[in-house]
């Protein structure tokens, strides 16, 4: 309780240092747009105020600049100004001393090194430096959750990530006082009524959880390895298990240079780096479903014959139905059809088209078809985020982390090339995506899958209405056996029912073929001429 008050103390005068209960209050609820090729006035009055959230944030500790990392991705909440400010926090991060970081070693030179362990031996004296040929104390990299030190082990340069030490109590401390002051954070920030708190807080402390144990990357980098192993222009580090732990990352060091710092490189060198950025980032999405959820230009490694993707700790997955909606989304603009957006972009919110104004938000999404289409050398990935906000929809959390991704994306691919259209490079990933949706490999996995289910239904169909019609028989006879008039009255419900029955199943099946995705159009035309057989049957008997 006094850890808590203590802290509650230290974030007010953190906040009341910055003068933050205004700005929040008075600034960030006015939701605008801003002119990306000339900053209006109201942006550079507000730039200060930003900069001093982010201190703010950074003063507070891990929790606050995680949390303003996030932020940093919803461009759906947070006005644009922010967004770019907050985004500072990726990197700008002070160092702690490697005396202080080498705790994350304890408990840890039993497991490493090539000796087997021995109860006898005492490995209380192992210098886990030692284990390395050279190691450099001086961080290359840090954040809010761990540091990266370049190291050499076995002749090979290797990177070695630690988390900061006693980050548990002081995050699980911040977590409770941020459900604490949930309905201010709502105010404060202006979010939408459509905007789930509790489940952005949740996917908050899912993120932290994830971040805080380095075991977690490593398993992010063997599914990368895996999903890319046909790819050969990406590449992303390999792990060394017998040096790693929740703690600990070693990894190879990828040799290269960052977006930012390419030079002396021809315009076409650039554009081909360009187009493998995009071309391996779009696979992650539409194909693997799960990506880098952190593409900024210092994650990015260019290489000779390729890139690297470094910093795995942050990923995003994509379930099938919202990769669907995305894809149709993208085939949509992809073909110029106003009315494909429209449904995908309500099944994406899943808001019903009665609850906006129909006929603008229709112009608006024309207006995104125009500039995904016909634009060149203008960032776009951030329109469904500018719309969603101008409509109080509130996009899905996996959405908006994707999109802030597809920001950073873009934004490094027009660094390298002023021309680049994401949507150009997107067409030939909606043409691989659906010929497998659609061929035949996918149709006989989904056949070997569900094929014996949906084959025992189609057998037992013919059974299972006559045993719902015998029931119904039974109870009608045993009811009224001496009124013959009754039964043949039943007699013609039998049939009829008979007959409705089976016309449900004729017009399902037929839906199914016409309009089913996959194996579905198949499984439609086999309940379809069954139908048309016992329809048959039906017909001769009752003759």
């Amino acid at each position: 309780m006094f850890r808590k008050i203590r802290r509650y103390i230290t974030i007010f005068r953190v906040f009341s240092k910055y003068n933050l209960f205004s700005l929040l209050y008075s600034e960030v609820n006015q939701y605008y747009v801003s002119n990306r090729r000339n900053p209006c006035v109201l942006d550079s009055r507000n730039r200060d105020k930003a900069v001093k959230l982010r201190k703010a944030l950074e003063e507070l500790g891990p929790t606050f600049i995680k949390l303003g990392q996030i932020l940093s991705k919803r461009p759906d909440i947070v006005p644009a100004i922010y967004i770019e400010e907050l985004g500072n926090l990726q990197d700008n991060v002070n160092p702690l001393d490697f005396n202080t970081m080498k705790v994350a070693f304890e408990g840890f030179s039993c497991s490493i090194g090539t000796v087997e362990n021995d109860e006898s031996i005492d490995h209380s004296g192992i210098d886990i430096l030692d284990i390395f040929d050279e190691f450099n104390t001086e961080p290359i990299a840090c954040a809010s959750i761990a540091q990266v030190y370049e190291a050499k082990l076995d002749g090979k340069r290797v990177a070695v990530k630690i988390t900061r030490p006693n980050l548990v109590e002081t995050i699980n401390l911040d977590l409770a006082i941020l459900n604490d002051i949930k309905p201010l954070i709502v105010r404060a920030i202006g979010l939408g009524k459509n905007f789930d708190i509790d489940g952005f807080l949740y996917e908050f402390r899912e993120l932290l959880n994830r971040e805080l144990d380095l075991s977690n990357e490593a398993r992010n980098i063997r599914r990368f390895d895996e999903n890319f192993a046909g790819f050969d222009e990406v590449h992303v580090p390999h792990i060394y298990d017998d040096l790693s732990n929740e703690n600990v990352l070693v990894m190879e060091y990828m040799e290269g240079v960052t977006i930012r710092k390419l030079s002396d490189v021809s315009p076409e060198k650039k554009k081909w780096y360009a187009d493998i950025i995009s071309r391996s980032y779009l696979q992650q999405v539409y194909i693997d479903g799960f990506y880098h959820a952190d593409p900024h230009s210092s994650n990015i490694i260019l290489q000779e014959d390729g890139i690297a993707y470094i910093d795995f700790g942050a990923v995003g997955t994509i379930d099938d139905e919202l990769r669907r909606n995305m894809l149709n989304l993208f085939y949509g603009i992809y073909k110029k059809r106003l009315d494909v957006v429209f449904e995908s972009f309500m099944k994406i919110t899943g808001v019903n088209s009665e609850d906006i104004n129909v006929r603008r938000f229709k112009l608006d999404l024309d207006d995104i078809i125009s500039k995904q289409n016909y634009s060149s050398g203008e960032r776009q990935s951030d329109n469904y985020a500018t719309l969603g906000l101008k409509y109080d929809l509130s996009l899905p959390t996996e959405f908006s982390t994707l999109e802030r991704a597809l920001i950073l994306i873009e934004a490094n691919c027009l660094e390298l090339d002023p021309k680049f259209n994401l949507l150009e490079n997107a067409k030939p990933v909606i043409t691989k995506v659906l010929m497998k949706r659609y061929s035949p490999f996918e149709a006989f996995e989904y056949l070997q899958l569900e094929g014996d289910r949906y084959l025992e239904i189609i057998k037992e169909l013919p059974q299972g209405v006559n045993d719902v019609i015998e029931t119904i028989r039974g109870y009608k006879i045993e009811r009224f056996e001496k009124k013959a008039d009754e039964i043949r009255k039943y007699r013609t419900i039998d049939s009829i029912a008979k007959y409705i029955f089976l016309l449900g199943i004729l017009v399902s099946s037929a839906y199914l073929a016409i309009n089913g995705d996959g194996y579905l159009p198949f499984m439609g035309a086999v309940g379809f001429i069954s139908a048309i057989f016992l329809f048959g049957l039906l017909f001769i008997r009752d003759s």
